[in-house]
Formats: structure tokens, C-alpha cells, sequence
């Protein structure tokens, strides 16, 4: 049979072996140029995520804590005490805030009415108060204040007083202003007084209920009577 010349479309295209290796030369350079996938999401993303919150609540409670009033609304306030002392004293439902006056010579006696004629006060405070001694006998105590115009008048005042038969500011017994049967009056119990600058402090106590030795009961009187003293800081002025 007769062989003809073959023509370029009746074979496939032969290409020399160095064309090949630039090809896939080429094509391993694109595959490395491509970038590479994305890293797998971290499982610990919502683990961040919760710590985040927690931490978040944490620091509203601290800031909540903080901004709370020091006592709570149904916590008890403490209330402040009277100055401690020997003995227990209360106010009775008869009398229980002090009375006061401008006119001393009305609530006085004997020789000390006649001072507070010529002298006069400023102004008589007084309060009445109930103590307990040991053996269970009831004090009645009477606190006066009595306020001067200087410091020199109260200091004759109180030398006055503390004389004898020489009268005194009533005690609210003996004035009527409450009952405490059977004494009349406080003045033959205990009496004790102290002076603070134009301020006369006198208190005069004692107790229904007597003892046979008068000496000692009116030791005992005096005793309360001095404690008494310190009342006069709650009302004095």
C-alpha cells in the first residue's frame, strides 16, 4: 500500500522534555501560592467567653457590696448609753422628761429663796428618777440644775446649800409635782451637789423604806445622790 507523509492533526503534538518540566514547574508554584486553609476554630473560644462573664459578675458584686449602707435597714442601730456609774437610774411614767422654770424663788426655801430674791436664776431645771440598791429597796432622786448668770453667783449658791437650815431648791416631792407616799419630801434622805462654771447641780434622794441606824441610811442617801450627779449632763444647759 502506498505511505503518505502523516499530517500535523494526525498525531498528537509531541513536546520536547525540557517544555514538560517548566510546565509542572509552573503548576507546583500556583499550588503553593494558594493560602492555606483556615486554622480549625479553638475549642477554648467559649471557654474565654465564660471566664469573661464570670469575672464580669464577680466585679458587680463587689461594686453592689460596696455601695451598701454600713447597717442594714432591719439591723438594730446600737443606742448610745448614759455615762456608766454605781448605780441604775430610770425616769417614772409620772414625770418622764425634766420641768423647767425661770422663777427659782418660787421652787425654793428659807434662806436660799431669799438669794434667788435678790439673785435671780436664769433658769430651774429638774428630773425625777428611781434607783434599785442591792438589797432591793427603791431610791427616789431628785435632780435640779440650776443655771446663774456668772460663775460667782452659782459658787454662793452652792456654799449656801450646803449649810444648814439654810433651805434649798424643792425637791419635786416637796413641790407637789409627783407623789411618792409616804415621804413628803426628799430632804431628809441624802444630799450631794457640784458646781460647773454658772451651772448648780443639786440632787436630793431617798427611800420609803428606812433602816433602823438613821446615820447609814443617810450615808447610803447621800451615796445615790452623788452618783445622781452625773444625770444632770443628759439636761443641764
Amino acid at each position: 500500500m502506498p505511505r503518505f507523509p502523516p499530517r500535523p492533526t494526525d498525531t498528537a503534538p509531541l513536546y520536547p522534555a525540557d517544555e514538560l518540566v517548566k510546565l509542572q514547574s509552573i503548576m507546583d508554584n500556583r499550588q503553593g501560592q494558594q493560602p492555606p486553609p483556615p486554622p480549625p476554630q479553638r475549642r477554648s473560644t467559649w471557654v474565654g467567653k465564660a471566664l469573661a462573664l464570670v469575672g464580669v459578675a464577680v466585679v458587680s458584686g463587689f461594686v453592689w457590696w460596696v455601695l451598701q449602707p454600713s447597717n442594714p435597714v432591719d439591723q438594730q442601730v446600737a443606742q448610745p448609753q448614759k455615762t456608766a456609774g454605781e448605780f441604775e437610774f430610770t425616769t417614772v411614767p409620772e414625770l418622764p422628761e425634766p420641768v423647767k422654770d425661770s422663777d427659782c424663788a418660787a421652787h425654793a426655801t428659807s434662806q436660799t429663796q431669799a438669794f434667788f430674791k435678790t439673785t435671780p436664776c436664769l433658769q430651774l431645771t429638774r428630773a425625777f428618777y428611781t434607783a434599785k440598791l442591792p438589797d432591793g429597796r427603791t431610791v427616789y432622786s431628785s435632780v435640779s440644775v440650776v443655771k446663774m448668770k456668772t460663775a460667782d453667783e452659782a459658787r454662793q449658791l452652792r456654799e449656801l446649800t450646803q449649810k444648814d437650815g439654810t433651805g434649798n431648791v424643792k425637791d419635786l416631792v416637796l413641790d407637789k409635782a409627783i407623789s411618792v407616799p409616804p415621804l413628803t419630801t426628799l430632804a431628809n434622805g441624802g444630799y450631794a451637789s457640784e458646781q460647773r462654771d454658772q451651772l448648780v447641780v443639786i440632787v436630793e434622794s431617798d427611800s420609803p423604806t428606812k433602816g433602823s441606824d438613821a446615820l447609814a441610811h443617810n450615808k447610803e442617801m447621800k451615796k445615790v445622790s452623788a452618783d445622781a450627779i452625773r444625770l444632770a449632763s443628759a439636761f443641764g444647759s
